[in-house]
């Protein structure tokens, strides 16, 4: 039950990275098109069947057009979600990603994490009546490369989610190519539970590249 409450929670962060802001520009080849089909497994991760469908990410049916605008054509969504581990003390992590054809690969990453503060900050002045509810990004976002990150760009950024005056920390990471985009979250369904620490961004982003190696596939 609660690692069902866990993924929906770490879904629910997705939301929040509308596409948009312009950032950018690290040099990655153009290899050609390609789409992500997210795979059974990744290491000790199994998929879940609760990981919903891309309207539930980044790129909903409103967020297209969004997409298009900072250079992304012919927008496709794609979401899994994956598990390992006992459900009051496994790990949970959160895929929503596209494909389409990215012009700027880093302008996307920036943009991504840029629009997510702006959303999370607009949703916390609405809802400033249920303070004990609350997401918002802690720092900024840091470039990684991860074993197995091949002709991409990556970069992580801690995220935060308060409720009932708990504190769990979610790693979040993103890479983007000239073809592919991944939005990748942690979440420790222990330290959700209990409040305080959380994933280590480590884990999520060698999570992420070894999730991009297996679902991206020659379009």
């Amino acid at each position: 039950m609660i690692g069902a409450i866990a993924v929906v929670a770490a879904l629910g962060v997705g939301a929040y990275f509308v596409l948009g802001g312009d950032s950018g520009s690290a040099s990655v080849e153009d290899d050609g098109a390609h789409k992500l089909v997210p795979p059974a497994s990744v290491g000790k991760y199994k998929k879940s069947d609760k990981g919903g469908d891309g309207d539930d990410g980044p790129l909903g049916s409103d967020d297209k057009k969004a997409a298009e605008e900072i250079g992304i054509k012919d927008p496709t969504s794609v979401a899994a979600a994956y598990e390992f581990g006992e459900a009051f003390t496994g790990k949970q992590i959160s895929f929503h990603g596209m494909y389409g054809q990215i012009e700027d690969p880093e302008k996307a990453i920036d943009g991504g994490f840029a629009k997510a503060d702006e959303n999370a900050k607009k949703e916390a002045a609405e809802e400033k009546n249920d303070p004990d509810e609350a997401f918002e990004l802690v720092g900024s976002p840091e470039s990684v490369e991860p074993d197995g990150l091949d002709n991409a760009i990556m970069k992580c950024q801690n995220g935060s989610i308060s409720d009932d005056g708990k504190e769990t920390k979610v790693p979040i990471c993103i890479w983007a190519d000239h073809s592919t985009y991944g939005i990748v979250f942690g979440m420790d369904v222990k330290a959700m539970i209990k409040g305080g620490g959380g994933m280590a961004t480590d884990e999520v982003s060698s999570f992420a590249a070894d999730l991009r190696k297996a679902a991206r596939v020659k379009a």
